[in-house]
C-alpha cells in the first residue's frame, strides 16, 4: 500500500508534481474550484470553449472536469444550446455559505470606530462579478451628509472599490473588464485600459485606492482591500466624502485609520496581510 494518489484525468496526471500546487488529486480539486469560480462570474451559460478560454486551459481538460461537476450535481447542461451552467444546488451550498459568514457582522466594530476617528461615511463592499457592491454604509452625523446606499454597484474600472476588486480578485474579471467598453462618468474617469493596468500594479502595492472625481464630480472614496485566510479577498473598507476632507493623496492619519480597520477585520477572517496588528483600536486623529 502507497501514499501516492494516482490522477484520473490525463492532462492532470502529466503535470509537474514539483510545481509547488500538491499531488495530481489536489490540482484537480482546485482546477475544478476555478471552472465553479468562472461560471459564477460569468452571469450566465457558457460553452466548454467559451469557459476554456476564460481559464486559459485546453477544451478537453475544461471538458472532463465539468463532466466529473455534473456527476456531483453543481452544474447542468441545456439540451439545445449545450451551454453549461450552475445548478440549484450550487446555490444552495452558497446560501448556506452566506449564513456562515456574515462580513457585515464581523466588520461593523471596527467601522464604527473607523467612522468616529475620521468623521466621515464608512462603507462595506464586497465583489460580485468583478464589480464592487456596497453592502453596508455607516453615515456619519455632518451638516452635509455624504453617502452611498447599500445596493450601489459602482463601475469596476473608475471606483476605487472597484479597482480594489480588480486588483486582488480573479484574473477573469479583470480581463472582462479590460475587454468591455470602460465608460467615462465624468471628464476625471479612467477609462484607458494601459493606465487602468498600471494603475491596479499600484494598488496591489500600496494597499489602498482613491478615485476623486471619477464616479461623481466633487466626490472621493478611500478604499482599502478586506481579506479572509489565504490571502482571498472577500471585500473592500471605504471612507466617502467630498474632495475636500477625503483627499488625494490621503491624509496619512485617516490612510493609517482605514490600514488599521482593514488589517483589524482581516485578521478577524484569518489573514495577516496588514501585519499583525491588534484588534479593537483604531485611533482618533483628533
Amino acid at each position: 500500500m502507497t501514499s501516492q494518489t494516482k490522477a484520473t484525468s490525463g492532462e492532470d496526471a502529466t503535470e509537474d508534481p514539483a510545481s509547488g500546487d500538491g499531488t495530481a488529486a489536489v490540482r484537480s480539486v482546485l482546477m475544478a474550484v476555478r471552472v465553479l469560480e468562472a461560471m459564477a462570474l460569468a452571469g450566465g451559460p457558457l460553452r466548454v470553449s467559451d469557459l476554456a478560454r476564460r481559464l486559459a486551459e485546453p477544451k478537453g481538460r475544461v471538458h472532463r472536469h465539468l463532466v466529473t461537476l455534473r456527476q456531483a450535481g453543481l452544474v447542468a447542461q441545456e439540451e439545445t444550446t449545450e451551454r453549461y451552467h450552475l445548478t440549484w444546488r450550487m446555490f444552495q451550498i452558497g446560501q448556506a455559505a452566506g449564513e456562515q459568514f456574515d462580513l457585515k457582522r464581523v466588520a461593523e466594530p471596527a467601522m464604527h470606530r473607523l467612522r468616529d476617528a475620521v468623521g466621515q461615511s464608512v462603507l462595506l463592499a464586497v465583489p460580485t462579478g468583478g464589480d464592487p457592491l456596497v453592502v453596508h454604509a455607516l453615515e456619519a452625523p455632518n451638516k452635509v451628509l455624504i453617502s452611498v446606499q447599500p445596493g450601489n454597484r459602482p463601475p469596476a474600472h473608475c471606483s476605487a472599490q472597484g479597482r480594489i476588486m480588480l486588483a486582488f480578485g480573479p484574473a477573469e474579471a479583470l480581463a472582462r473588464t479590460l475587454g468591455g467598453t470602460l465608460e467615462a462618468l465624468t471628464p476625471h474617469s479612467l477609462t484607458d485600459p494601459g493606465q487602468l493596468r498600471d494603475r491596479l500594479e499600484l494598488v496591489r502595492q500600496r494597499l489602498w485606492e482613491t478615485a476623486p472625481s471619477e464616479a461623481l464630480l466633487g466626490i472621493n472614496l478611500l478604499a482599502a482591500p478586506i481579506f479572509a485566510a489565504g490571502e482571498v479577498l472577500v471585500g473592500s473598507l471605504g471612507i466617502v466624502g467630498s474632495v475636500q476632507f477625503v483627499q488625494d493623496p490621503p491624509d496619512a492619519a485617516m490612510l493609517a485609520a482605514l490600514h488599521e480597520a482593514a488589517g483589524e477585520i482581516s485578521l478577524r477572517l484569518g489573514a495577516a496581510r496588514y501585519g499583525p496588528r491588534a484588534s479593537g483600536g483604531t485611533k482618533s486623529r483628533q
